[in-house]
This record gives structure tokens, sequence and C-alpha cells, in this order.
């Protein structure tokens, strides 16, 4: 049995049907088939109801009466999420009485319809308009921004294959490698496909199965996440409310810097007959209650013919940085976020190339060069104390440098550590 046998049992053995000996072997054998079909249990586990009970006309009679003379404060209180008893009673009789009517229950129908839809899907392509910067990252989202166009392609079969563009960057995967690119930067990156991820948050969009039980683990595991299931004519809508994630307690500057980030109304129609997603949109919900869409879908396509070397080509005359080399130098490791902000500065003042080889190691020499041109000569005027923010792994440490020209320069420098030698390393806001 291989890879996409196996995922076609899927839904079927998340319905209860047992394991063969030939699909427990595969299991067994293949790390990557049991971790996805682990996260599936998972994500399926979490919005299936616990018990299915049958409560008693008297007991139905006395709940409907109770809630009935139900005064209002005690409705705010359980609308402030369970903050007494006398809500979470509420919600024990909610229930009780609502268990096979709950969004859940139809939510977990709906999606394992559209599930099982993708198992038979050779080709998609998704046509999307997106608030982002032609050369930003894939994750990158800005309500302020105009939308701009990007599509995403993907071939199943004996590996996924993929293809994201947008304007100003492009990433792909043929299987084996990943790589990403900056349309004008004459140089890219690249690495073994399970350990580089450049398509961010879009990624779940290369496997519609993987969006839609995300989508559904995420909206019963967040507090304040909610879901609504709708049906139209020929179709089924899934809205789902979801709050920013992610920490934001000390600064908020990540805060709608992705869609993640970003408190969101998500929008997705279903096919009522055959289960396939038809069209998503995702909303920004900002506190002066203008509600800006993030991210639509323009067009989707299934088993359209795609020419597989048009999928996978990269352009001439790119230079690439393998993300696998190691780290030179240990100048950056066992100090503080701060201290790495200070030395980093200082050697870009006098371009010391020792330091910010190590500092820069995922800058090309393209873009390093750029980087010379502007910050060569700098002083540093001020290093502020380090922060997290939203999701981001790294921290943002507050810079102020007089450039050679004699302005002055406020810098938010994103330094992260996350590798295996410790090193911080500089991985925006220059």
């Amino acid at each position: 049995m291989n890879c996409t046998e196996f995922r076609n049992c899927i839904i079927d053995l998340l319905d209860g049907r047992n394991l063969t000996d030939e699909e427990r072997h595969h299991l067994e054998q293949c790390p990557q088939c049991a971790a996805e079909f682990r996260a599936a249990d998972e994500a399926l586990d979490a919005v299936t109801p616990r018990s299915d009970p049958r409560p008693s006309d008297e007991l139905r009679n006395r709940i409907l009466t109770a809630s009935a003379s139900a005064a209002r404060p005690r409705r705010n209180r359980f609308h402030r999420l369970f903050g007494t008893v006398a809500a979470a009673a509420t919600i024990l009789a909610g229930v009780l009485l609502l268990t096979v009517r709950t969004p859940a229950y139809a939510a977990r129908k709906h999606f394992g319809c559209a599930v099982a839809a993708m198992n038979d899907v050779k080709t998609l392509r998704i046509a999307l308009r997106i608030r982002t910067a032609p050369h930003e990252n894939f994750t990158y989202t800005d309500p302020a921004l105009p939308p701009i166009p990007c599509t995403v392609t993907v071939e199943y079969g004996d590996t996924l294959r993929w293809r994201i563009e947008k304007s100003g960057r492009t990433a792909l995967c043929d299987g084996e490698l990943t790589r990403m690119w900056l349309r004008n930067a004459g140089e890219g990156w690249c690495s073994r496909a399970d350990n580089y991820h450049p398509e961010g948050e879009l990624g779940l969009l290369l496997d519609l199965q993987r969006l839609l039980l995300a989508e559904q683990a995420l909206a019963s595991r967040t507090k304040g996440a909610k879901y609504e299931i709708a049906e139209e004519d020929g179709s089924v809508r899934l809205t789902v409310t979801m709050p920013a994630q992610g920490d934001f307690s000390r600064s908020d500057y990540m805060l709608n810097s992705s869609i993640a980030e970003s408190n969101t109304l998500r929008e997705y129609r279903f096919d009522k007959e055959s289960g396939r997603l038809l069209d998503l949109r995702i909303t920004a919900i900002l506190p002066d209650g203008s509600r800006p869409v993030l991210l639509e879908s323009t067009a989707i396509a299934y088993d359209e013919l795609v020419d597989r070397a048009a999928l996978t080509a990269i352009p001439e005359n790119i230079g690439w940085i393998d993300l696998a080399a190691p780290i030179p130098g240990v100048q950056l490791v066992d100090i503080s976020a701060e201290e790495a902000a200070n030395r980093i500065l200082r050697a870009m003042g006098s371009w010391d190339k020792t330091l910010l080889d190590e500092a820069l190691h995922y800058y090309g020499p393209d873009i390093c060069k750029q980087l010379e041109t502007h910050y060569r000569g700098l002083a540093v005027i001020a290093i502020g104390k380090a922060v997290r923010s939203g999701q981001y792994a790294g921290v943002f440490v507050p810079c102020k440098v007089l450039l050679a020209n004699g302005k002055t320069e406020k810098l938010m420098l994103a330094l992260r550590n996350d590798n295996s030698e410790k090193c911080w390393l500089v991985d925006g806001g220059l």
C-alpha cells in the first residue's frame, strides 16, 4: 500500500472501520501518514459530542421553563464565556437538548463530506485576491493594503507538487525540494520539502482536507471562537468567527499582520451534493468596526490539466541559499536579544562581514549589498527591550539608528534563535 491509497482510507477509518493488516503495516512504516492520520483523528475528536443523551419529556419541560423565566443579567453572564455556575448549568441544559443539532455536529457532517470529496481530486487551482505586498512572505497580510492577485496550483498523486505565485514572490515544491524566490532579487531559498514551508498560511489551501480539519479543530479549541452552518439552495455555508491567535500581552506589533493574528470572519461555501469547496472569504474584524476582506477566492477549479514542467519550473540566474547549511561563527550565541541587536547594528556600521555573515545567514549577496548601501556608516542611538508578539517564534527589538546621510531611522528588528546553534539571526525589520 502506498501513501495515496492509505490517505484515501482515512475517512473510512475515522468512521470506525478497523485497520486491515496492510493498512496497519503502512501506518507503522510511514511516519508521514501516521502523523496525518493522528492529526485528522484529533481534529474530528475535538468537535465530536462526547455523548448523545436522550432527556425525558419532564426534564425538557423543566429546562424550557427555566430558560423562559431566566432574567437578562443571567444571559449576559452566559455570553461572558461561562463566568458563573448558572452559566455552566445553562450550557449543560443546552447540550442535553441540542446535542444532535449543534453547529459542532453539523460542521462534522459537512466537513466530512468535503474531506471525503477531496480524496478523488487530481489537481486543484485556486485564484485569490489577498491584501498583502507583492514581495512580502505568503503569510503576511495588511488590511490597509489593496488586494493583489495570487494563484495556488496543486497536483496530487505519487507526491504533492504545488506552486504559489504573486507578482513579487513565488514558492514551489517538486516533491523533493521546496524553493522560494523574490522576483526581482536574483536570489532564493531552498531546502528539503519536509523541512521548509515558505507557503505559510496559504499552505492550508494546498490540501483542502487539511484546511477543513484545521479550521474545525481550531474553532473547537479556541476560546471565543464560534461557527455556524447555514444551508442554501444547493450549497452549505460555514461561517467561523475566530479571535486573533498568539500572545499580544506585551506588544500588539504583530496584530493584523497575518490571517491567524487577526480577528477574522471566515466563510466557506460547499456544494451540497459533492461536498467540494465552491468559494471562500476571510474578513478582518478591526477595532473601529470596519471589515476589510483579507483574502477571497475568485475561482476554484478541480481536475484541470496541469503542465508539470510549468508547475515546477524555476527561473535561471537565481542564487540559491541552502537553508540546511550550518550557521558560521558563534558570536551571537549565549547573549540577550538586546545585546545581539546592538552587536549586529554596530557591525553594520563598519560592515563587519565576520559577524554579519552569521547574523544575515539567510540573506543572499544581492540583498546584503542593498543593506550595505543603506546602513553602512550608521551609529546606534538606542536599543529598546525585546518583546514577543503574536505567533512569531522570535522577538522584536525596537532600535533607533543615525544613518550616514544624517537621517534617523526607527527599526523593529526581528531576531530569532530557534536554530540548532541557538544563534541570533536577523529575520526581518531592516
